[in-house]
This record gives C-alpha cells, structure tokens and sequence, in this order.
C-alpha cells in the first residue's frame, strides 16, 4: 500500500506546550511547519496548569520584586550541584522575560507575578482568565488557545488523531517522520528538521515501573494526563538519541481526597504532626507546602507512605484563626467546609469536581485515605501505624509544643499539640505531574547521540528534554515545567530555522 506522502521544513512531534510553542515559533520565520498531534486538541498537560515562570519581566519590575537573572540561574545551579547544562540554563532563563512579552503580542494576558509557598520566588506569572482578576485553575489553557490560533495565522497545518511513529535519519541527518492517521492510513512527511515534543510518559505505568522504580495506583499516584505514553522517547532512542535517566515530577498526595476534597485535604495538608507507618516522625513538617520535599520524603519511608495526625482541638483553632498555610492554587483560608465534606466524604458522595479533580481516576476517587478514631488504638488500628511507637511519638511531640521542637527545629508557632477526644489522620503517597528528561540535548536543543554529538535537524524540547532540575523539580521557582517546555519549544523553532539558514545545512 503506498504511503500518504506530505511535504514540510519543519515537523513537530506533539502539540501539548512546547509544542505547539515550537510551531509558532519556526513559522514566524517564514516556514512551512506541520504539527502530528494524536489527541484532539492543544496545550496537552499544560491546559491544566496556571502559569509560567519568568525573571526580570515588566511584571516583577513594577511589582518591585528583587529577583534577576542572576539570582535565578545561581540558585539553579547551586540547587542542582551543577550537575545539568549550564549553557541551556543560562539560554532558558534569560529568553524568560521576553517570553512573558511574546505572549502578550498574541494577545495573552498575565495577572502579574506570584509565589506558590512562602519561602518560593515570585516567578509564577499566572495567565489572566476572561473576565476575571483572581487566579484560576486551568489558567493556562487561555496561553495554548492563543497560540493555536497564532498557528493557524501563520497556516501551521495541525494534524489531529494522528500518530508519529518513527523517525527517518538519511546519512547522518533527519530527513523525515513517518506516520499514521485516525484511520489508520500510513503516511510520511519530508522535511528538514524535526522538533520531538511529546511530554514524556507519565500515562505509562510500565515505563514509570522499569524507568522510576514506582508500581503506579500502589506506591504512585501520579497525574496520568491521556495519551503521554512515552512514544516520542522510544522514537528518539530508536533515532539514536543517547539516553539520560528520567526523573518524577515528584510531589505527594491523598488519593481520592486532594483535589477533590479540597477543605479536607488543605487542611490535613497544614504543618501539623506526620510520621510514617512506624509511627515515628521524619520530616519537619514545616516544609510541607514545598510539595516536592514532602514528597522526597514521603518516597523514601516504608511502603513509600505517611500520615498527618490532627484532632478536634487542632480544627478548633483552625476554626478560630483559619489555616496557617494558603496556596493560591487553591485559596482555602478555613475550615468552615469542614464537617460538610468530611460527611459527604464518608458517605461516598462527590463534591463537584473541578480543574485537577478531573484527572483523578474511579480507582484514586473511591479509596479511603482519610481516618477517623475516638483513640489512638483505633486510628492505628484503621492505618497500620506502630501504636506504641507512635505514643512515644506523640507524647515527645506534646512536650515540644511546650518548649521548642529540638529534633527537626520546627518553628514553635506551628508547634499544635494532640489531645484528643477525636482523632484524624491522611494517608500521603509521592505524586506528580509526570517524567522529566530521557534524551540528551545541547543547549541548542539539538539531540546528541551516543558520542555526545547532535543529529543535525533533529530536536527535542519540553519534558523529553527537561534534564535540568536534576534529581528534584526546583520548587522555589514555581512556573519552571511549564515554562521551560514553552521556551524550550521556542528555542527550538527558532534554533531549527537557523540550522535550515546555515552553510551546514546547505
């Protein structure tokens, strides 16, 4: 059977963030671009997301926010032992502030520029939602619909419901992709460069088992966003491409709870008492709004497993001065939903379900993380934690809230005692929002095989690329995924051109 045969500058892999980023930036240059997207729409994970991060932007300016350039790239550097590439760091963060401008003039909007925790920097430039002026869940989506229709100006051809399924590399480089429609019609595009952008493969528990060490929906609860599979991967691999070892987006969770429940877990997510299934405590729990070092911490306990332990008294103060920590995503101050969704929880009902909710699937939704005990012997009887352990635990703890926390140097306005009559516990598992990295790139984006040398016309950009954090996503710079999948994708477009415009590509 003969192939469709089509014909391009340049093809993109995927239409998610970086992506569909990609596109727009190689058209604008003048060239022919067409985007393999196997779903049915755009922006892909990121749609879900609120905003990007960015340093030295008109924003942090007139917020009068004391963060540079940099800062940001020593704080990076230093935070990952500079063990990444400091020259696609150094790219990536100065192309920031002008990302923020370039979005503008296709008409997205920003509300300025946040922090996700207290001890994070104001970096997250969080997307304004039409007609409104408060951050909100799924802000994003309004960026990757600009973009969309930016691509489609520039006479982008989006190809949806089709698959790339392999890349064709012609004496030493790239000359083309071959492909598969929605009925099932093979085909091939030539082209000049390929830009791989297909978001890692965080809806793939087999990879996530052979490549993290997780069982996902046992150890691992992660967002399993439909479609990211880990194809662009194998594909580059199969290309060539020298690998690098992926790494979870790690954060941590209550399965059927987080997201859903949203006053019952914000609560049970405050920097009271935690300790593991030996009833012993393992953090301070003072860090625990920076999600990714709880989850760190949550991963490496037995069973890869923790709770938080409040009581009726700790819910009373709540009641009296709402929480000590409040997030923007979002924005539960107290707990005056408390005993409505604790209810309504137990009695299997669902709250209306609403941004990152809907991504949580039947089996997370209906399993039973939070606890309820008139006594200690019965919560750890419902849990499984060590119950004379875990009164040692709790007697030690007590007598910190008195004087000071001398193990873990917890501040003591955090320090809330347990006293009983009823008590409640949440069971956490390591979350997140999918893989990092898997292919080795130069600072151009260009993908390196086995020697450390580039394939010429081939890159990669967003997740499948995003080797720079490390072993740990950096939380201090909230908006960093999102917007390193959209600068990288723009660097690539723009990167892809060039190569098209040098005398080695001629």
């Amino acid at each position: 059977m003969n192939k469709k045969l089509m014909e391009a500058d340049v093809v993109v892999i995927g239409g998610g963030a970086s992506g569909i980023t990609a596109a727009v930036a190689a058209a604008e240059k003048d060239c022919s671009v067409i985007v393999l997207e196997k779903g049915s729409t755009t922006g892909g994970a990121a749609n879900m997301g609120m905003g990007i991060f960015a340093v030295e932007s008109h924003y942090q300016k007139a917020q009068l926010i004391d963060f540079t350039k940099e800062d940001a790239f020593n704080l990076l550097m230093n935070y990952t032992h500079w063990r990444v590439d400091a020259r696609l760091v150094r790219k990536y963060i100065e192309q920031s502030s002008d990302t923020i401008n370039w979005m503008e003039s296709i008409g997205v909007e920003f509300l300025g520029a946040y922090k996700y925790f207290e001890k994070s920097t104001q970096t997250w430039h969080v997307v304004k939602t039409k007609g409104s002026n408060v951050p909100a869940e799924r802000a994003a989506s309004n960026m990757f619909h600009a973009l969309t229709e930016r691509a489609e100006e520039l006479e982008v051809d989006i190809v949806y419901h089709t698959k790339a399924t392999k890349l064709l590399v012609e004496d030493g480089h790239v000359a083309g992709v071959e492909f598969v429609g929605e009925d099932g019609e093979k085909g091939l595009i030539e082209c000049n460069a390929v830009i791989v952008a297909t978001g890692g493969f965080g809806d793939n528990p087999k990879m996530i088992q052979e490549y993290l060490g997780y069982q996902w929906g046992k150890d691992l609860h992660s967002f399993r966003i439909p479609g990211v599979e880990g194809e662009g991967l194998k594909m580059l691999w199969e290309a060539g491409a020298q690998r690098t070892a992926p790494v979870m987006e790690l954060t941590f969770t209550t399965p059927g709870v987080t997201d859903v429940f949203k006053t019952l877990s914000e609560t049970m997510r405050q920097p009271n008492l935690m300790v593991n299934l030996d009833g012993n405590r393992f953090i301070n729990e003072e860090i625990m709004n920076n999600t990714v070092y709880t989850g760190n911490a949550i991963s490496i306990q037995r069973e890869k497993t923790a709770f938080t332990l409040i009581d009726d008294s700790i819910i009373d103060t709540y009641r009296r001065t709402g929480l000590d920590y409040v997030t923007v995503h979002h924005n539960i101050k107290n707990v005056d939903k408390w005993d409505m969704e604790l209810e309504k929880y137990f009695k299997g009902e669902n709250i209306e379900s609403s941004g990152l909710s809907d991504l949580h699937n039947d089996m997370q939704k209906t399993q039973r993380n939070i606890f309820v005990a008139d006594s200690l012997e019965e919560l750890c009887e419902k849990t499984g934690i060590n119950i004379d352990n875990l009164k040692k635990t709790i007697e030690e703890y007590n007598e910190s809230c008195t004087s000071e926390d001398k193990f873990f140097f917890k501040k003591h306005k955090y320090m809330k005692p347990l006293k009983g009559k009823k008590y409640y516990a949440a069971k956490h598992f390591p979350a997140g929002y999918g893989s990092l990295g898997g292919v080795k790139t130069n600072d151009k984006l260009e993908v390196l095989d086995s020697r450390g040398v580039k394939i010429p016309g081939l890159y990669a950009c967003g997740t499948d690329a995003c080797n720079i954090y490390g072993d740990s996503y950096c939380f201090f710079m909230p908006g960093n995924t999102m917007s390193f999948a959209v600068n990288s994708g723009r660097m690539a477009g723009y990167n892809a051109i060039e190569y098209m415009d040098s005398e080695e590509f001629l």
